[in-house]
């Protein structure tokens, strides 16, 4: 049994939940870091692999004998994947953890005394980082008309310390308070098992993307509870390891799910009108990215391109959200 790995005999505080699709070396990394970092503390982790075909089920069974595994058979996406482990949970707050990330501190024990000490709160999540120690999105605003509004017209690029609602928020040097927050990035995200119970966790409308707001807005608005950002608990996220590198397809499911999330709790016609306002938002950008990509040094121009592309990806999934890739 790896040091920090409690007992599975006593009931954990806390279940630590991880799916994994072809996640092998990073899965072994972050299941290191939880037992290097993870201390005064009774915990589980269960791993629910997603029916992954490089070596990761026999890598946690040969290296990690006390972790709970979970082997789907048939690929089901992060959504379910997580859906299907939660219910093999026994601690009173779980932890959902994606496998690309690394505790720089005792984060379990930082987010689950935070729910306990604070009885209003539901949810809440850590700060996220890079690799290089530069902030990660770790929270922000659902999408909204208000929200794509602030997009529209550049305002949070023209006014960063305003706090103008922002679908993704970067938590700046110096912070140390905890705040509340619409949602938490579900890439650490510690919420009480007995609303898991009462609300179930992810919908499964969504593929990827948007899911965990959803789910916060469940617990914000059904359920009455604040969910909070806790800076103290640091955690690295690599990022585009879990499920899938980023890029073109990325961009249109994350535009899918906005369309699935508007639609659900707006209407189709406020969904339109709020993706049109994201269109407008990259459309501005793609015209100022392609004047530079234009007129760029050749050592810069891949870079370029590949910035000056993603912008129209943005435009033309805003717009169109189901066309063909």
């Amino acid at each position: 049994m790896l040091p920090g790995i409690e007992d599975s005999s006593r009931t954990p505080v806390v279940s630590i939940l991880i799916a994994n699709w072809n996640g092998q070396h990073v899965l072994r990394d972050c299941l290191r870091s939880l037992a290097e970092r993870t201390r005064g503390i009774e915990y589980e982790i269960i791993v629910v692999d997603d029916a992954s075909t490089d070596r990761s089920v026999e890598m946690v069974r040969s290296e990690f004998p006390s972790v709970h595994l979970v082997a789907r058979t048939v690929n089901g996406g992060f959504v379910k994947t997580n859906n299907d482990g939660v219910s093999a949970a026994r601690g009173k707050n779980v932890l959902l953890l994606n496998s690309d990330t690394l505790l720089l501190n005792n984060a379990v024990k930082i987010l689950s005394d935070y729910l306990d000490e604070h009885p209003e709160v539901g949810v809440c999540g850590g700060w996220l980082r890079n690799p290089d120690g530069s902030s990660q999105v770790s929270f922000g605003h659902a999408p909204s008309f208000l929200q794509a509004l602030t997009d529209a017209f550049f305002l949070n690029d023209l006014f960063p310390s305003v706090g103008f609602p922002n679908r993704g928020v970067l938590p700046r040097p110096g912070w140390t308070s905890p705040r509340s927050v619409e949602y938490i990035t579900g890439a650490d995200l510690m919420i009480r098992r007995s609303l898991v119970e009462r609300f179930g966790l992810f919908d499964e409308l969504y593929e990827a993307y948007c899911e965990e707001v959803d789910l916060c807005r469940r617990v914000r608005i059904a359920g009455g509870l604040d969910v909070h950002f806790v800076p103290e608990a640091h955690i690295v996220h690599l990022g585009g390891f879990s499920y899938g590198k980023r890029g073109e397809r990325h961009v249109q499911m994350q535009y899918i799910s906005y369309q699935k999330y508007l639609t659900k709790h707006h209407g189709q016609f406020y969904a339109l009108l709020v993706r049109l306002l994201y269109a407008w938002h990259y459309l501005v950008k793609g015209a100022v990215r392609t004047a530079r990509l234009v007129t760029a040094p050749r050592t810069q121009r891949e870079g370029r391109k590949k910035e000056t592309l993603a912008a129209w990806y943005h435009v033309r999934y805003s717009i169109r959200p189901h066309s063909r890739a």
